[in-house]
């Protein structure tokens, strides 16, 4: 297949050397693909970029999304296919914030990376990245995706579950979108984002909090705190379906009522790995209807704080936006 693919290397594990002092660094993108002599028979155009500084991925932020994005945006009419090289502890954050961001692009862009470096034995890098290359190539999942070990998972329904395991991604409500078994094969069951009225949101993005809740929360949380910080977004991990910690009037609720009333945006999503938020469903959930809190329903974590990060600063009416699934993330 003559299609043309460019390879964008961040840093991460996946081009890591121990250092002397014995911790893992970045290195270079010609020292990694020095490991992967298959790149020259792949049959396909493959192109490599590289950060200028490869990147631990804890050092991922909005700045380096943009850039990413940027990076797709500016090579979209030369590839058919990019394929993103990532670190694995906020690669979930990276492939939904991309998701939001390139929305509509309808090219695939294939995040991968290893939880061992490609120069040690025993790697799963070079299995991981000649697979995100072959589904890259395929040309069918025509949108943003993670692919990990035998699985290709949706970029905005992704979730890192395992510190070591080569099955360190799942998307807990939602099937892969393909697996490996002889071949990849692609879920007949998923229906792929298309090529769709694309508008690249760079705007910048908005400052969001996560405010995970735990019991004996009105011993410390003081929501005011969060309004001198100019925040213009707060993510609640809920317990269960919703069910929070506070009751209307008390001291965490009039706080938050502040914040609402400044048109601070505010989303609950839970904090088990499976189900979806169902505000209203038990007494001790209702107060968040009273704060105008929105249900994140079934959506990751990475996903709620990055869609809310690209819909307020790049959308007319952001709560409409949050609402609605977007790109397939619930």
């Amino acid at each position: 297949m003559n299609s043309s693919i460019l390879v964008i290397y961040t840093g991460g594990t996946i081009g890591m050397v121990k250092s002397e002092n014995g911790s893992y660094v970045p290195f270079s993108l010609e020292s990694l693909t020095s490991y992967m002599p298959d790149l020259k028979t792949f049959g396909s155009e493959v192109k490599l970029l590289s950060f200028e500084e490869p990147l631990d991925s804890s050092h991922v932020g909005h700045a380096e999304w943009q850039q990413i994005a940027k990076i797709i945006i500016e090579n979209n009419e030369a590839f058919d296919a990019f394929v993103v090289l990532h670190g694995t502890d906020t690669m979930a954050y990276t492939s939904s914030a991309l998701g939001f961001m390139l929305q509509g692009l309808g090219k695939p862009v294939v995040l991968t990376g290893s939880q061992i470096p490609i120069s040690e034995e025993g790697t799963d890098a070079i299995d991981n990245f000649m697979n995100a290359l072959k589904v890259a190539r395929d040309g069918i999942a025509t949108e943003v995706c993670v692919w990990f070990n035998k699985m290709l998972l949706r970029g905005v329904a992704c979730t890192k579950v395992d510190t070591a395991s080569f099955d360190g991604f799942q998307s807990p409500n939602q099937e892969p979108l393909a697996f490996l078994e002889k071949e990849i094969k692609y879920n007949k069951n998923v229906k792929f984002q298309s090529n769709s009225d694309f508008e690249f949101k760079t705007n910048s993005l908005s400052n969001v909090a996560v405010v995970p809740l735990i019991p004996g929360l009105e011993s410390w949380f003081n929501p005011l705190h969060l309004l001198e910080s100019n925040v213009q977004g707060i993510v609640f991990k809920v317990f269960g379906s919703g069910t929070v910690p506070f009751k209307e009037g008390d001291v965490i609720f009039e706080g938050l009522k502040k914040l609402q009333e400044k048109d601070v945006i505010m989303m609950a999503v839970s904090q088990c790995l499976k189900g979806e938020v169902e505000i209203g469903k038990y007494e001790a959930s209702s107060v968040l209807n009273n704060l105008g809190v929105i249900s994140g329903k079934s959506i990751t974590t990475e996903s709620a704080v990055t869609k809310m990060m690209v819909g307020i600063a790049n959308v007319e009416n952001p709560k409409d936006y949050l609402l609605q699934n977007q790109v397939g993330e619930f």
